[in-house]
């Protein structure tokens, strides 16, 4: 089972590395395009994230009161 997962970790990485050369090729920054996706997700997606483990926290911690 641990060497499947690692097989697919490792295509999933060499298919993430084929596409950014792929795209740096036709002329795209890939380390722009990481640096913008990394800014988009921590500015939309990891507050939300954070406010739904903040609910369940707040819910137990209300329960228990």
């Amino acid at each position: 089972m641990a060497i499947q997962t690692f097989i697919k970790y490792i295509g999933i990485g060499l298919a993430l590395f084929i596409g950014l050369s792929v795209l740096g090729f036709f002329g795209f920054n890939p380390w722009r395009l990481l640096i913008e996706l990394f800014m988009w997700t921590t500015t939309y997606v990891l507050p939300w994230i954070f406010l739904y483990f903040f609910i369940r926290f707040y819910k137990t911690y209300e329960q228990r009161q």
